[in-house]
């Protein structure tokens, strides 16, 4: 029995969301940092996620239903690697301004993509506009949160790390 279409395409998308995250160490690190005083939605980011992960992962079925071609279907893939890679590259390096490069090109692939499948199938394309939304209001976050964790983003340090500073001296 062959599979089914709509399973080829669930799985690479759930492997990817499963496999780019970061180590519970360095999300530690990235939820100890200091946010926005407005930012009172920080439970909902994860619903924010799911949202943008299931509208993904019908976008693509929409299109590869309407042209049937896989390539497009890696080409979903490999984006949402993209828009995934982000948060880890934040943690993994421990430097925020790192998934700003990631959020600027993922939001800008994901708008070529969608006007790429918007005459093939309209509903792909408005699928794809939780992820043209989000991509920007997070990139928004990161930013006022540089701005908040200026001295621990320079020095490299956590914020609760205990050893004396590092001196600049040569």
């Amino acid at each position: 029995m062959p599979v089914p279409p709509w399973l080829l395409i669930l799985i690479p998308l759930l492997v990817v969301n499963l496999v780019i995250n970061p180590s519970e160490r360095d999300f530690t690190w990235y939820r100890s940092l200091k946010r926005p005083g407005w930012m009172g939605i920080d439970p909902w980011v994860p619903a924010a996620w799911f949202v943008i992960s299931v509208s993904f992962y019908f976008s693509t079925l929409a299109f590869w239903r309407a042209n049937g071609n896989w390539r497009w279907v890696a080409t979903y893939a490999a984006l949402l690697v993209l828009l995934r890679s982000h948060q880890w590259m934040i943690c993994r390096l421990r430097n925020l301004a790192a998934g700003l490069p990631f959020w600027l090109l993922s939001w800008t692939l994901t708008l070529i993509l969608a006007l790429i499948v918007r005459p093939a199938s309209p509903l792909a394309a408005w699928l794809l506009v939780p992820v043209l939304v989000w991509t920007p209001a997070e990139a928004v976050v990161d930013l006022q949160m540089i701005g908040l964790n200026r001295q621990q983003h320079r020095s490299g340090r956590e914020p609760h790390d205990r050893r004396p500073a590092r001196s600049r001296r040569l």
